[in-house]
């Protein structure tokens, strides 16, 4: 697994927009805030022209373009860290005409989520690359930082090993006023088990659920090299769902199973979803489905659409220590 050089000061962070783009104008405001927060620490921000751009469909570009300008950023060697601008619905575009022999000549940490999963199940579970499951960059734009984003940088500079989940979080998306808004924290954290307390290690590994449900269907990813490689070190699934309906999920996770998806699993952990459907709660469901493989089932986790996010570090080492509705996250970033 090949972890990249950590950022440092005086790097150029560089961020596209591989689905949609950003043509609100708040949106706008809280990028400029982001560039000037990072800049006053010592980074310089390169952004590609797809970022401030939307058609009809909020597209940012063709797809070729946004390959184009994604692949600019990776041969650009002042940049060590590229940040998604957005998340959206058409990633999957990309996939035919993405230029991989780029990516691992170049690999860079990549960060994003929701839609990012498209690129970075892909490059962590084929391309043997770490990628990072934390906010886009709109996110280092707010005025008063959350400490979660104060975290997230500091893993990425090598700075930090291990976090710890919050005590409050966002219920919903809320209606901004300057873009320059924090994350609303207006619902106690309370994570839930299903083995109590415990404790669990493996190489993580997952996204959106949404997008990992097509790439099941229709064959679009392979985790299987990665399941080989890496089931002896153990293997821990996460997964949130932007939306996502009780008979999606039960039969997605059925078929993973049966597909070889889950072989060497020591561990899940579900975020807490953003709109879900069903008659069975959300918990329940999932603790129920996944019962049989006799390991820890941990929900309502700080990753995912509803903020704060804990980074979460595809292809690294991970270890789970949940106690009394709270957790403990620790990497091995060290460990290739």
């Amino acid at each position: 697994m090949i972890v990249p050089r950590f950022i440092r000061k005086g790097d150029k962070l560089g961020v596209t927009a591989p689905s949609f783009g950003v043509n609100d104008p708040l949106d706008a405001n809280r990028f400029s805030s982001a560039k000037a927060k990072l800049s006053a620490m010592g980074y310089g921000v390169v952004e590609t022209p797809d970022v401030y751009t939307a058609d009809d469909t909020g597209r940012s570009a063709p797809a070729q373009q946004r390959v184009d300008e994604l692949v600019s950023l990776l041969e650009d060697p002042e940049v060590s860290c590229i940040f998604s601008a957005k998340g959206g619905d058409y990633q999957f575009e990309m996939l035919p005409i993405m230029d991989w022999d780029a990516y691992e000549s170049n690999p860079k940490w990549f960060q994003g989520y929701s839609d990012n999963t498209t690129l970075m199940f892909k490059m962590t579970a084929e391309h043997d690359v770490v990628t990072v499951y934390c906010g886009n960059f709109g996110d280092f734009g707010m005025e008063r930082w959350h400490p979660s984003l104060e975290q997230n940088l500091e893993f990425l500079e090598g700075a930090r090993s291990s976090q710890g989940s919050f005590p409050f979080h966002a219920t919903d998306f809320v209606d901004r006023v300057t873009g320059l808004e924090s994350f609303q924290e207006d619902e106690p954290t309370v994570w839930g088990s299903s083995a109590g307390d415990c404790r669990f290690s493996g190489r993580l590994i997952g996204g959106c659920m949404d997008v990992l449900e097509w790439f099941h269907a229709k064959g679009a990813a392979d985790p299987s090299g990665f399941v080989e490689r890496y089931s002896g070190d153990g293997i821990v699934w996460y997964m949130e769902t932007f939306d996502m309906t009780e008979d999606r999920i039960r039969s997605m996770l059925r078929g993973m199973e049966s597909d070889g998806w889950f072989r060497g699993c020591t561990g899940f952990v579900f975020g807490r979803p953003l709109f879900y459907h069903g008659d069975v709660p959300y918990r329940d469901l999932v603790e129920g489905e996944l019962a049989h493989l006799e390991v820890p089932v941990l929900t309502d986790a700080d990753v995912g659409h509803k903020a704060p996010r804990m980074t979460f570090v595809n292809g690294a080492v991970s270890e789970f220590s949940y106690s009394g509705g709270g957790c403990e996250l620790r990497y091995d970033l060290g460990r290739s």
